[in-house]
């Protein structure tokens, strides 16, 4: 029986071709997977605020927020595309998101229209969690108002101090905008996760942002 000679040039070939071409496939796999990441994300932007992020693998709508119970001077959202190379958006009031996305975190950098930045990491919630993100539409005396808030910690129920749900440094972050105007308004400490109302305005009725919608 003849047999075909095994030249060390072919050997070699054959070895970069498997190492090499496998590396490749891997590193395509990887980057085709970070676009299918779905699931809550939230996390902190440097100084400047709290961030949620939720998406479907495809689109994610993201959410900046410094807001306590005594004041708010920035609320920020944001809503695009998820592709291979991450998140790259830039909202109508001139803020820039970029971030990278895996499995367990988004990371990335949120630069406003005044020239701030701040680097963030947001973190992958469970799924059955009620912490990461919340918005409210809702229109009074035909002025619309959009109100959003980033839940960071809960106090467990049967705790003797009461805890507030949020916004608060402890709890989380949350505004609301006056649509018309762009002035920022406080929200009041969150007590559950269906309603808050905010005095001499009206009652907002929260939905919690999962895979990109809320």
């Amino acid at each position: 029986m003849r047999y075909l000679k095994r030249s060390p040039i072919l050997l070699a070939a054959l070895g970069v071709l498997l190492v090499g071409g496998g590396g490749a496939a891997s590193a395509a796999t990887d980057a085709a997977s970070a676009a299918l990441v779905k699931g809550e994300f939230i996390g902190q932007a440097g100084h400047l605020a709290d961030i949620g992020l939720s998406t479907n693998g495809k689109q994610v709508i993201a959410y900046l927020c410094d807001g306590t119970s005594r004041r708010v001077s920035l609320a920020q959202w944001f809503k695009g595309s998820v592709t291979k190379q991450g998140i790259n958006i830039t909202n109508a009031h001139g803020a820039h998101l970029v971030a990278t996305v895996s499995a367990q975190a988004i990371k990335g950098t949120v630069k406003l229209k005044d020239g701030r930045s701040a680097r963030f990491t947001a973190r992958l919630l469970p799924s059955r969690s009620l912490l990461g993100l919340y918005r409210s539409e809702e229109t009074f005396k035909r002025v619309r108002y959009l109100g959003g808030w980033i839940i960071t910690r809960i106090k467990l129920p049967g705790a003797a101090v009461a805890f507030p749900i949020g916004p608060e440094p402890e709890g989380g972050r949350g505004g609301i905008i006056n649509e018309r105007n762009g002035a920022l308004i406080v929200s009041p400490r969150l007590r559950n996760f269906v309603s808050v109302t905010v005095p001499h305005l009206g009652t907002f009725h929260l939905a919690r942002c999962r895979l990109a919608r809320c």
